[in-house]
Order: C-alpha cells, then sequence, then structure tokens
C-alpha cells in the first residue's frame, strides 16, 4: 500500500481556485449573455466551464484515495469516515436546498417528501443525480456515492497488495470508464432535447472519473518523482489550448460533452491534474496563494453562484451584472467556508 500523503499538495489547491472560478464563469456568463453562441469565447468558457466540473470528479477521487488509506479508515472506523466525509458535504449543501425552498427559487425539481428524504440523506446520486434540490447539486450526489463505497474500496485495494492495489485501481478505472461509452457515444444525444442533461448526469456517465482519480492517486504513491512547476506549467499549456481552441464549432453545449471526442476533453483535464498533483512543492507567488484561496472556497462558490444570479439579474445586466454575481459569489463562499466549513471540518477531525 502507498504511504499516505504528508501534504495538500500544493498544485491542487490553486487548480481548485481554477476551475471553480471556470465553472462559475461560464454560467454566469451564459445566464448574462455574454458571448455569441458558437462564437470563440462561448465555445472556450463551454469546455472549460463544463470540464472543469469533471476535473473536480477526478480531483475528488485523487485526494480520497491518497489521503486516506484503508489502514485509517479502519483506525478510525467506517461510521467516523463516514461522519467526516457527511461533515465536508451536507451542510452547505443543506443550506442551498434551504435557500431554494424557502425562496421558491425553482433549482431543481418541485419539492416533495421523496426528494426532500433523498436530499436528507445524500442518496439521490444513486437513484437520479438531478433529483437535487439545487442546481449544481447532482455532482454531490455522485461523489457521496464514491463516500458510501469507499471503505469497502480501500479494504479491496488494501487486500490486494501494493502491486496488486495498482492493478485493481486500474481495473475499476478501465472497467467504469467502459459502462459510459454506450451513454457518452450515443445514449445522451438520443434522447429529446428535454432529457438529454438529465441522461448525461447519470452515474454511469461521470463515476469513471471518480476511479480515473484513484488511478492516479495509485500512481501518484507509488513514485516519489516529482516536475519543477516551471515545467508542470508548460506542459499545461497544450492541454489548456486543446480544451479552449474554437474548433471543432459548436451551438448546442452537450454536443462538447458527447461523443468520442469528449474522451480527449476528459483525458486533457486528467492531465492536467495529475500535473498539479505531481508538481513539486514550492513556495507559492501572490497569484498561487489567491488561487489557493479561492481552492478553499470552490465549494461554496460552485454552490452559490447561482443564488448570487438570482440576486443580481433583476438589477443589473450584460457584464456589470456578471461582474456583480461572480463579486458576490465569491463573498458568499468565503463566509460559508469561514463559518461553516472550518467549523464543520473541525467537528469532523475531533
Amino acid at each position: 500500500m502507498d504511504r499516505p500523503a504528508s501534504t495538500r499538495f500544493g498544485g491542487l489547491d490553486p487548480l481548485r481556485g481554477i476551475l471553480a472560478l471556470c465553472v462559475a464563469v461560464y454560467h454566469l456568463g451564459v445566464w448574462f449573455n455574454l458571448s455569441e453562441s458558437g462564437g470563440g469565447a462561448n465555445i472556450a468558457m463551454a469546455r472549460l466551464g463544463n470540464y472543469s466540473v469533471s476535473a473536480f470528479f477526478v480531483l475528488s477521487g485523487f485526494v480520497l484515495f491518497r489521503t486516506t488509506p484503508w489502514s485509517r479508515v479502519r483506525k478510525e472506523g467506517p461510521g467516523h469516515f463516514w461522519l467526516r466525509r457527511f461533515l465536508r458535504l451536507a451542510p452547505v449543501f443543506y443550506l442551498v436546498c434551504a435557500l431554494n425552498l424557502v425562496f421558491r427559487l425553482g433549482m431543481g425539481p418541485g419539492p416533495s417528501l421523496r426528494y426532500i428524504l433523498e436530499n436528507l440523506t445524500l442518496t439521490f446520486g444513486a437513484i437520479h443525480p438531478n433529483h437535487a434540490l439545487v442546481t449544481g447539486g447532482w455532482y454531490v450526489g455522485l461523489v457521496a456515492l464514491l463516500y458510501f463505497a469507499y471503505p469497502l474500496l480501500a479494504w479491496l485495494r488494501e487486500q490486494a497488495g501494493p502491486r496488486g492495489g495498482l492493478v485493481f485501481l486500474a481495473a475499476l478505472a478501465v472497467g467504469l470508464w467502459a459502462w459510459s461509452l454506450p451513454s457518452t457515444l450515443h445514449g445522451v444525444m438520443e434522447q429529446p432535447l428535454w432529457n438529454r442533461f438529465h441522461t448525461y448526469v447519470l452515474a454511469p456517465n461521470q463515476v469513471f472519473l471518480l476511479a480515473w482519480g484513484a488511478l492516479l492517486a495509485g500512481l501518484h504513491g507509488a513514485t516519489e518523482r516529482r516536475l519543477e512547476p516551471k515545467l508542470a506549467l508548460l506542459l499545461a499549456l497544450p492541454l489548456v489550448w486543446f480544451l479552449i481552441k474554437p474548433t471543432p464549432q459548436f451551438f448546442d453545449h452537450l454536443a462538447a460533452l458527447t461523443g468520442w471526442h469528449r474522451y480527449g476533453y476528459l483525458l486533457a483535464v486528467t492531465g492536467l491534474v495529475a500535473l498539479a498533483a505531481f508538481m513539486r512543492d514550492a513556495e507559492p507567488g501572490w497569484i498561487g496563494r489567491r488561487l489557493a484561496r479561492l481552492g478553499a472556497w470552490s465549494y461554496g462558490i460552485y454552490l452559490l453562484h447561482p443564488f448570487t444570479m438570482k440576486l443580481v439579474a433583476p438589477q443589473a445586466s450584460g457584464f456589470l451584472g456578471f461582474s456583480l454575481a461572480l463579486g458576490l459569489a465569491i463573498l458568499a463562499a468565503w463566509a460559508v467556508h469561514r463559518w461553516i466549513e472550518e467549523p464543520m471540518g473541525k467537528l469532523g477531525r475531533g
């Protein structure tokens, strides 16, 4: 079994900040109509925004499998492991669901006893991720599936031994990827328009990304070799260009999230996560420190930016409305991190 990680992987915290900004900029840019459909800026925002969510899945799988070996789960017990992960996901999620329901903002399906119970127990990812009672909550439901299953996965990896554990992770990554093929290649776009996004977010089309992150964690733990920061940034440039280049042109954003080319873009964002993870620790500069701070607030930015859009849109439009909504989302994410996430994290560690 690989060694438990002793660092926070300095390259990953700034990456989280960049990914959170990409998601928020994409959604707010669409909602405030900042770019013309099919134009270069629209294409770049669509790819960066959507595939940043995919990168968060890879990152979640990497961090969990890299920092929490079976020895840690066994020592604390599965119950305490689940409690720690619950306290990481649930409090902010409950807050945004409550805001949506209390103010009747229409983010997600109409509330019913069934949906409320699914959201309270975080089991909706196993039923349908879009049963989330808030915009973007589908991501939370699918990550919760990983947390539910993780003690068993960690035990199986441990039973396989040091080399066999890496083979186990590779088999998991390939097997779950194969599960996604029917949905990605034709299942989503064969649906009527109203059901395409609902099909896109289903577990078969997404959870393999968590396993890709797990495989990265196994590889990371198997070697001490690390990249110099300047080299990692240089290697990242062609991957970023591959994501933002204005060809092939598309107008339906789901067209960029299906077909064989989807896997190319997913390999690109997985490569970016790998470069950040394998980057040698170094003292971050001014920009790096700010991005790392945004990374700490990324969960709040992801879940709260639709609310700041709802708040700002009736008062301002265009670039002004976009800027106000983004700024308020960052401010709200700071507050949520300070007053909810940090206390809950301390409670979980205690």
